[in-house]
Formats: C-alpha cells, sequence, structure tokens
C-alpha cells in the first residue's frame, strides 16, 4: 500500500527543493521529527538533493504505521510544513495537503465530502477580524478540561490474535479519547477500528477485542512525562456513521469528566462562534488550538470549523467557550480559494454534534445513556 502516488511524490520533491529542504541540513532537521529507529534504515544516496528526496520519499510512502504509532511520511510532511511556515513560503500548502492526506489514510478517517461542495467554499466569504480577548478564568477551565482529555493506544487484532509490529511489539493505533463520565471514555470509531482506508473492517470480535484491550493515557502533557495509565475493559457502544465509540475503563479515573453542552449547535450566516480543541496531534503530547477554529456551518449531526492545527486528533472534544463538549472531532480535509484571516488557504475540520450522540445511545443503548449527564 503507498499512500501518494508517483506524481504526488513528484510534487512534494519539488516543493521541497524550491523551499530549501534538499540540503544535508534541512534533510537531518526534517528526519529528526522521524522515528530514529526506521531513520537508521534510510539509505544515503551521496548527497545529491533530488534523488535523496526521492529515496526518503518513496521509502516512506510504503511505510504503514510503526510499533510506536507514528507515521514516518505523516512525521516528514508534517515537519516540512513548519518548516516552510516559519521560511513564509508557499510551498506549505502542498505539505500541509499531503500530511492531511496521508493522516487519513493512517488513521482510516471516513472520507469527507468534496470541500468544493461546503458553503464556506462556494461563497468565499470573509472572516472579520474581532476582539479576541477573554476572561482570565478561561485559562485555568481550559487546564481543567484538559485533565480529562487523553492519548489513546489501540492495539489491532486479526482473527482474535494481536498483530505485531515491526519490533516485535503489539501493533498499535495512536488517537485522542475523553471522560465522558468517570469510567466511560469517547473516542472515534475510526480509531477503534484501527484499519486504514482501503482495508476491510475488522470482524466483530476483533473490534470489541480491540476496544477491550484499549490503554488510555491521561496527563501525557510533555514528552517525558510518564502519565497515568488505565486499561479499558469493554466496548460498550459505536456507530460508523457519526464515527463515535465508547469505551468502559476497567477501574474509575481520578478525574472529573467533560460537561456536555445539551444542545445542538446553530449556525447562522455571519456568526462568530470559536470552538477549542483539546488534542494529542499525531500522537504527541498534549496540545490546544485556541481561537482561530471558527465555527463554519452546522446541522443535524455535524459541525465543521476552521483551524490552524496541521493535523487534528481523531476523537477529540470541541469546546465552546465555557469549555462544554459541543462536538467529537472526527476529520479534517484541506479546501482552497477561501480567505480566512489573510490567508488563501484553510483547514476545515469536521466533528459530530455531541447531540447526535446522545440521542444514538438513547435510542439504541437507554441505560448507556442514563450514566452521562448534560448541561
Amino acid at each position: 500500500m503507498a499512500y501518494l502516488k508517483t506524481t504526488e511524490i513528484d510534487e512534494l520533491v519539488q516543493a521541497a527543493l524550491a523551499a530549501g529542504l534538499g540540503t544535508p541540513v534541512a534533510r537531518n532537521t526534517l528526519l529528526s521529527a522521524v522515528n530514529q529507529g526506521f531513520v537508521n534504515t534510510l539509505f544515503d544516496v551521496g548527497g545529491i538533493p533530488m534523488f535523496q528526496l526521492y529515496n526518503d520519499l518513496n521509502t516512506m510512502n510504503v511505510i504503514d504505521q510503526l510499533s510506536d504509532g507514528s507515521v514516518p511520511l505523516r512525521d516528514w510532511l508534517q515537519k516540512a510544513g513548519v518548516l516552510a511556515r516559519a521560511s513564509q513560503r508557499r510551498e506549505e500548502e502542498v505539505f500541509t495537503r499531503y500530511e492531511t492526506r496521508v493522516d487519513a489514510k493512517a488513521s482510516g478517517q471516513h472520507q469527507q465530502p468534496d470541500p468544493s461542495t461546503f458553503r464556506e467554499v462556494i461563497n468565499n466569504e470573509d472572516i472579520v477580524f474581532r476582539d479576541d480577548m477573554v476572561d482570565f478564568w478561561f485559562l485555568s477551565a481550559g487546564a481543567l478540561a484538559g485533565r480529562s482529555v487523553a492519548k489513546l493506544f489501540v492495539p489491532r487484532y486479526e482473527n482474535g490474535n494481536p498483530v505485531m509490529g515491526d519490533t516485535g511489539k503489539p501493533r498499535r493505533t495512536v488517537g485522542t479519547g475523553w471522560l465522558i463520565t468517570k469510567d466511560l471514555v469517547v473516542t472515534n470509531h475510526h480509531v477503534v477500528n484501527c484499519r486504514q482506508q482501503e482495508e476491510p473492517p475488522p470482524s466483530q470480535d476483533d473490534l470489541l477485542l480491540q476496544g477491550g484491550h484499549t490503554l488510555v493515557k491521561f496527563d501525557y502533557n510533555a514528552a517525558d512525562d510518564e502519565g497515568e495509565d488505565i486499561e479499558a475493559g469493554k466496548l460498550e457502544a459505536w456507530d460508523q456513521a457519526l464515527d463515535f465509540a465508547i469505551l468502559r475503563l476497567k477501574q474509575p479515573a481520578t478525574r472529573d469528566p467533560l460537561r456536555l453542552y445539551g444542545q445542538r449547535v446553530v449556525f447562522s450566516d455571519g456568526a462568530y462562534v470559536p470552538v477549542n480543541i483539546i488534542q494529542h496531534p499525531s500522537g504527541h503530547p498534549k496540545r490546544v488550538a485556541l481561537r482561530n477554529n471558527l465555527l463554519t456551518s452546522a446541522d443535524e449531526t455535524t459541525v465543521r470549523y476552521f483551524t490552524d492545527t496541521l493535523t487534528g486528533s481523531s476523537g477529540s472534544p470541541v469546546f465552546d467557550d465555557a469549555w462544554r463538549v459541543v462536538a467529537l472531532h472526527r476529520g479534517s480535509q484541506p479546501v482552497r480559494d477561501i480567505s480566512f484571516q489573510g490567508r488563501d488557504t484553510a483547514v476545515v475540520n469536521v466533528g459530530t454534534q455531541i447531540t447526535a450522540v446522545l440521542n444514538n445511545l438513547a435510542e439504541h443503548h437507554p441505560a448507556l445513556r442514563q450514566e452521562i449527564q448534560v448541561v
């Protein structure tokens, strides 16, 4: 399986050369973001920038997730985007576009609608700058909410057996989850599904094993944090269309669940509705995206919002400014021909209305729904 086509690799090589990322120094910087055990397997072609880029990218293009949950090509593209943006290079858009695509394939995100059909692209609206100051309590309330957001490690099972990775350890997918009660964690179905887009789904028995053996790590806020690990014991409920899954922990967490907003988010043209996302992007330590995540549309089941983050973490909670969960983040997709805060390109993130999740539980899992409180 290859993430990108040959012509797309060609475009990346040309973009990297144009952005000055073909030098040995730039190569070392780019590869510093990639699993170092894998980096040691890459062949040095002798200092010819174009040939070296082709060798590195073609090798990474056919490498699946490593045992630590990382995806070499995705991590390389993310670093390339950071470097290009720091130099104010237009090639940043190329790296970001392909990073989003690779991330979606690697994590098994459901295909999103064609961005050209989005209202915000058709109308090509301008975003009016406003006063973004918030009260000081916003910071402490966000830090408190972040304690209930966790990094997930989901093991892959096939025919009832765990799949081993390249290092002999169980192969795992990483994602983000959060407490909806003290012993229930919410994430995306595609995270627990633990398959790429082109692969057939796991059997229900394997899906239940993957959910029931997920490791939930709280307090992973910096690279050297050990965090608090709690094992999941059961996959209680899931829905592929709404892309949610609920895991039961073997023991209650030592922190409060997040508050849920019990009303559907409504958006009208001209509205200014910020949303905030606490996440573990690409399995990295916890990060928060603030203020530029402006809501851009909403319907019965879905909300869409802008974000400046490079790769949204599947399963993250989407908050309003009162730190109530309004949606479950499930994917992102770059869009073009749209002006957002002075930029010609932007990313539209997609989330499931939390009310849609609650309504689904009320219909299909009423006892489980009774455990969950809303505000």
